[in-house]
């Protein structure tokens, strides 16, 4: 795909794989996508689909048993598939940071909140305690937090406040790329959406980019500027968000929009989608989503379809629009 200094980040066939006892899970198998700088990009698909494997390849945070097998991730322009663990902790927070899936609780409940964030500062910017203080101080104005709870404890905050204030700790440093994590699954509806708004604020004051995983499509369309949607460890669909819920072309997402329901289109029955994600021990040859497709034909189940260009920035992973 594309490339330019415009590019925050930049995935090449990317492929990761976690060694187990039971054998080799291929769970990121080939992904390419890119965000724009000032933009949100969403990373949508059923659980297993490799979205968070995605997300910690990019921050190089994969557990012990996982490796990176081949690809590029570039950041700003750097690789960082080859660079080495002291190399990753100075672009880890400046150029990176990543608001991990359930972090609200993941604050310290015996240390102040503010504490919690201004040691970023320190440790990272070399900033003094008063100094630090200060910028969680505007960190927290800019989130919606009032400044004098800089004091308070992780249980004195709701839980959309220790959200917000988990978001000030991952724009402490100014990166170019924020990765939320299914950032807004614990909260109730009407703070997912202030949560959400949120972001979109960051976005166009900070011009921060965004990678945002999720399971939930209807938070891809209130957010996302362009979507990619992710079946067993490979990228099916990916491209601008309304293109992608009013023209879907692939009938995996095709059957995940029609499970999601619109508070202005006509009533009707939803369809599950049938059968189960596969095995990752076992994928399945061909298109790895066949056997759950209603419009497979001859060579779903032998040959897999590559992801290719359909329309200007639209690209699409199958056979029925030619990707052979």
């Amino acid at each position: 795909m594309a490339k330019s200094p415009e590019h925050v980040l930049v995935v090449e066939d990317l492929r990761v794989h976690y060694d187990t006892q039971a054998g080799v899970i291929k769970a990121v198998d080939g992904v390419s996508f890119e965000i724009k700088r000032g933009e949100i990009v969403g990373l949508a698909g059923e659980s297993g689909s490799g979205k968070t494997t995605t997300a910690l390849a990019v921050m190089k945070l994969l557990p012990s048993n996982a490796r990176i097998v081949s690809g590029r991730i570039l950041l700003s322009g750097t690789d960082v598939v080859p660079l080495d663990e002291d190399e990753m902790r100075r672009i880890r927070w400046n150029k990176v940071s990543m608001v991990f899936q359930g972090a609200m609780n993941a604050l310290n409940p015996v240390l102040r909140v503010g504490d919690q964030i201004a040691e970023v500062l320190i440790e990272k910017k070399g900033y003094g305690k008063e100094e630090a203080m200060e910028r969680v101080r505007e960190l927290f104005s800019l989130v919606g937090i009032d400044p004098s709870r800089v004091r308070d404890y992780p249980h004195e905050f709701s839980g959309g406040m220790r959200q917000r204030a988990i978001i000030a700790m991952a724009i402490a440093l100014n990166p170019d790329l924020v990765i939320a994590d299914e950032p807004v699954t614990a909260l109730d509806v009407v703070v997912q959406s202030k949560v959400l708004e949120l972001l979109k604020q960051l976005r166009d004051k900070l011009g921060i980019s965004v990678l945002l995983i999720t399971h939930d499509l209807s938070v891809i369309a209130e957010t996302c500027d362009r979507t990619a949607i992710m079946y067993a460890g490979r990228i099916v669909e990916y491209g601008d968000t309304v293109e992608l819920f009013s023209n879907s072309l692939h009938p995996y997402t095709k059957a995940l929009i029609s499970a999601f329901p619109s508070i202005t289109g006509e009533r009707r029955t939803f369809e599950p989608i049938r059968g189960d994600p596969p095995n990752m021990l076992e994928v399945p040859p061909g298109c790895p989503f066949h056997p759950r497709c209603p419009k497979r034909f001859e060579p779903c189940d032998k040959e897999e379809p590559r992801l290719i260009e359909i329309n200007p920035g639209h690209w699409v992973a199958c056979h029925l629009v030619g990707g052979r």
